[in-house]
């Protein structure tokens, strides 16, 4: 309200209890009728009739990559659901990451979330990952430790 009045109490129109307007969000300019309380419990039922997380994702998988949720299930257990690229399983409660081509969008396999992060961060370059692998192999100690090594048992010149 514009008069600087506070609102008066409403009723909800699901369970019917009276509540100060707060407990009402806000929609097209008037507060809902139904409580804070009862939207949250409807939504909630709602996403879990939709069986949730289930849908949402296949809704993704078909709009970014023409796929379906079975279709993404076969891919995971021909993959014996490890990621394609480290082998491992992913080292969390999510699902792995669709892989594609970001030039063709041909899907490639699954991966798990750093190693799409890896490609994706080396913008699917393999001379960029190449030049990872040398510069890690140049400062890791053990690589370092051997080449030094080396070096020392080489022959001087004049010896």
């Amino acid at each position: 309200m514009t008069t600087g009045e506070p609102e008066p109490d409403k009723a909800c129109r699901k369970c019917g209890i009276t509540k100060p307007a707060s407990d009402f969000y806000m929609h097209q300019g008037r507060r809902h009728p139904r409580c804070k309380a009862c939207l949250s419990e409807y939504y909630r039922d709602r996403y879990k009739q939709a069986n949730g997380k289930d849908k949402v994702f296949e809704q993704s998988l078909k709009r970014l990559y023409g796929i379906t949720l079975g279709d993404y299930n076969r891919m995971a257990a021909e993959q014996g659901n490890l990621c394609a690229l480290c082998g491992d399983a992913p080292d969390t409660e999510r699902r792995m990451h669709v892989d594609h081509d970001h030039a063709t969008g041909k899907i490639r396999a699954l991966l798990c979330h750093h190693c799409n992060l890896l490609l994706g961060n080396a913008k699917d370059s393999p001379h960029r990952l190449r030049q990872a692998i040398a510069y890690l192999e140049l400062h890791h100690p053990a690589y370092t430790l051997a080449a030094g090594l080396a070096e020392r048992l080489q022959p001087q010149e004049g010896q």
